[in-house]
C-alpha cells in the first residue's frame, strides 16, 4: 500500500491548534498517557485494575524511565484520556488537544524527570465496525468492499494526524499503538468472523486490511511501536455473546503483555 508521510511542519501545525499556556503546578512525576476507545478504557474487565492501560502502567513502573535518567518509574502516573466508542475523527477532537497541552504542560514546567514518557494508543475499531457489519451483511460484495475501502481512507488520514503530532509533541517518549484482534468468532456475529479476518488483515477483494494501515502510518511517521494483538487472543478470551467488541480479563492481560514484549 501506498506509504503514509506526514511532514514535522504540518505535524507542528496541528501541535500549534492545541496548545494552550502551561498548567500551573504539574505533578512531580512522569506520567503515562493512554489515548483510544472502550479496549482503551477498560471495556470488559471486572475492574479498572485488570484492564489492560492499568495493567501495563504497572508494569511501567517497573522500567527505566529514560535513558537519560536510568532509572525506574516508580512514581509513574497515568492519565487516561480514552473513552468508550471512540473513532478515530473523536480522538482528534477530544483526547488529542488535552493530551498535548499535558505533554507539553511537564515539558515546560521546569520540574525534573516530569515529562510524559509513555503514550499508547487503542483506535480503529469503531471507525469500521457498525458501518462494515451493517454494509457487509450481504457478504463482501462491491457495495461491501466500496464502504470498507472509503472508511480505510478516512481512518488512514486520522491516524497519520495522529500519531504525527504526538510524535512532534513527544520526540522523546515512546509511542506504542496496537493492532487489532478479531473478537467475532465469539460472539452473536460469529458468521462474519472470515469477513473480519480480511478487514484486519486484507485477502480476497481487499489488498490490505485496518492492521496494515496501523503498521504503515506508524512505519511513515517513525519512531512509533506497533504491538500485535491480531491472533494473539483466542475465542475465550472475549466477553462474547451480545458483545462482539470487548476482551474480557484474560484478554486485555494478553494485550497487556503483547505491550510488554513491544516496548521498552
Amino acid at each position: 500500500m501506498r506509504r503514509i508521510t506526514i511532514t514535522m511542519a504540518t505535524a507542528l501545525m496541528v501541535v500549534a491548534t492545541f496548545v494552550t499556556p502551561a498548567l500551573a503546578g504539574a505533578p512531580d512525576g512522569p506520567a503515562h498517557i493512554a489515548l483510544g476507545d472502550s479496549v482503551a478504557a477498560g471495556s470488559g474487565a471486572n475492574s479498572p485494575d485488570t484492564a489492560y492501560v492499568h495493567r501495563l502502567s504497572r508494569y511501567l513502573r517497573s522500567i527505566d524511565c529514560s535513558e537519560a535518567t536510568a532509572e525506574a518509574c516508580p512514581h509513574l502516573q497515568l492519565i487516561d484520556y480514552s473513552v468508550g466508542g471512540s473513532k478515530s475523527g473523536d480522538l482528534i477532537a477530544e483526547q488529542l488537544g488535552p493530551a498535548v497541552n499535558e505533554i507539553i504542560a511537564r515539558q515546560t514546567d521546569g520540574i525534573d524527570h516530569n515529562n510524559v514518557e509513555f503514550i499508547t494508543i487503542t483506535v480503529g475499531g469503531n471507525d469500521l465496525f457498525e458501518p462494515v457489519i451493517t454494509a457487509c451483511a450481504a457478504g463482501a460484495d462491491a457495495n461491501c468492499v466500496n464502504t470498507i475501502v472509503g472508511l480505510f481512507a478516512s481512518y488512514q488520514a486520522n491516524l497519520a494526524v495522529i500519531l504525527g503530532t504526538l510524535r512532534a509533541t513527544a520526540p522523546e517518549a515512546e509511542i506504542a499503538i496496537m493492532t487489532y484482534y478479531n473478537p467475532l468468532a465469539a460472539c452473536r456475529f460469529s458468521d462474519l468472523a472470515p469477513l473480519a479476518d480480511l478487514v484486519l488483515e486484507g485477502g480476497g477483494p481487499l489488498p490490505f486490511g485496518l492492521n496494515d494501515i496501523i503498521r504503515a502510518v506508524a512505519s511513515g511517521v517513525g519512531g512509533i511501536t506497533v504491538v500485535e494483538t491480531y491472533g494473539v487472543l483466542d475465542s475465550s478470551d472475549f466477553v462474547g455473546g451480545n458483545d462482539c467488541l470487548h476482551p474480557d480479563d484474560s484478554g486485555h492481560l494478553k494485550i497487556a503483555k503483547a505491550y510488554r514484549r513491544s516496548m521498552a
